[in-house]
């Protein structure tokens, strides 16, 4: 399926349901489990999807967000330089201040990550992020999952769901 010109995400949205996959979808959920307890959040969760990206050379994504999930995670199983994912601040504050330094994660506009091999990237799904121009004369890989917690939330409004 095109995602963007030259950017593809794959037929299935259940990668990690593979078997062939299992390996490597327990050191996914190793790693949620160890993102969530730095956060605090000790109850249950699940993988809702998964998928992969293939981007061709001088390709790239739009911004976008994972709406209807709780946490985003890209994983990279190959380095190169021209390889990076972009997270965006979307928030326009009421005071526009003038930062000292604008290249941290905490006063950046746009934050660039250029991914070394067998990295996994985890982030809150409504974070604008986008796969950057393949500027390689490679084809890039990765593959992605959102996380949902378990439960049943905004419990009687019109926006009800309830995720077991």
């Amino acid at each position: 399926t095109t995602f963007s010109e030259g950017s593809y995400i794959s037929v299935s949205n259940k990668i990690l349901d593979n078997k062939k996959l299992k390996k490597e979808k327990n050191i996914f959920m190793s790693a949620i489990e160890m993102y969530l307890r730095i956060i605090s959040y000790s109850k249950k969760y699940k993988i809702l999807n998964s998928w992969t990206t293939k981007t061709l050379t001088n390709c790239m994504s739009q911004m976008h967000v994972h709406r209807n999930s709780w946490l985003s995670a890209v994983y990279y199983p190959k380095e190169n330089n021209n390889f990076s994912i972009s997270f965006s601040d979307p928030h326009h504050s009421f005071y526009k201040l003038d930062y000292d330094n604008l290249n941290n994660i905490f006063t950046a506009k746009e934050f660039t990550v250029f991914p070394k091999t067998n990295t996994l990237l985890i982030f809150p799904s409504e974070t604008f992020h986008k796969i950057n121009k393949n500027k390689s004369n490679e084809t890039r890989y990765s593959l992605s999952f959102n996380v949902v917690p378990v439960g049943i939330f905004q419990k009687g409004g019109d926006a009800e769901i309830k995720y077991t």
